[in-house]
Formats: C-alpha cells, sequence, structure tokens
C-alpha cells in the first residue's frame, strides 16, 4: 500500500486483537487463534497507543495525523512516516481492516 493509499484508507480494529494498559505500558495482545504465543504480543509506544485507539473504523489516516500531531510534540511528516508504518504492520498482523475503500 502507498502512504497516499494507507492516509487516505479508513481502518477498524480487528475482534482478534486487543489493546490493554499494563501499569505504565500498552499492549496489543491476540485474542483468538494465537491467543498464548508470547511471541504475538505487542508492546507499544505512547504515540502508537494513541494511534490504535484512533482507529475506530471511521477517521481517516488523515485526521489521525491530526490528532497526533495536536496531541505529540511531532512534524506531520514523521507523523505521516510512522503511521503508514505502523498500519502496515497492524495490517500484516491482522489487527486491522479497511472499513471501506477510500474516495478516489
Amino acid at each position: 500500500m502507498t502512504p497516499e493509499q494507507a492516509l487516505a484508507g479508513v481502518y477498524a480494529r480487528s475482534d482478534r486483537m486487543v489493546g490493554r494498559r499494563v501499569a505504565d505500558e500498552y499492549i496489543l495482545v491476540p485474542i483468538v487463534g494465537r491467543g498464548a504465543n508470547l511471541d504475538s504480543i505487542f508492546n507499544l509506544s505512547r504515540v502508537a497507543a494513541f494511534i490504535w485507539e484512533s482507529i475506530d473504523g471511521r477517521r481517516d489516516g488523515y485526521a489521525i495525523i491530526e490528532a497526533v500531531t495536536s496531541r505529540f510534540e511531532v512534524d506531520r511528516r514523521q507523523a505521516e512516516d510512522d503511521y503508514c508504518h505502523f498500519l502496515e504492520q497492524l495490517v500484516t498482523i491482522e489487527a486491522v481492516f479497511p472499513a471501506h475503500r477510500p474516495r478516489e
């Protein structure tokens, strides 16, 4: 997927992965399939946790990036690059899926 497709796309979280705050850390844990596999647990940074919680099936990547740059001290270009990379990882592990096709 190109960065433009990632940013224009609207994604929703899969029911097979949950995010949980444990002490000062935020983790993604699979709840079906490989549930007990510790290699499948992902530790998220504060920004990644914010992005995960922002993926709601309604907002596109541009709206999420706007929220990220408003909340954290990061320039827009870096936020877009990080979002696209993180989204690609989430798609690969089937933690998110396209909610609907982006506008052409």
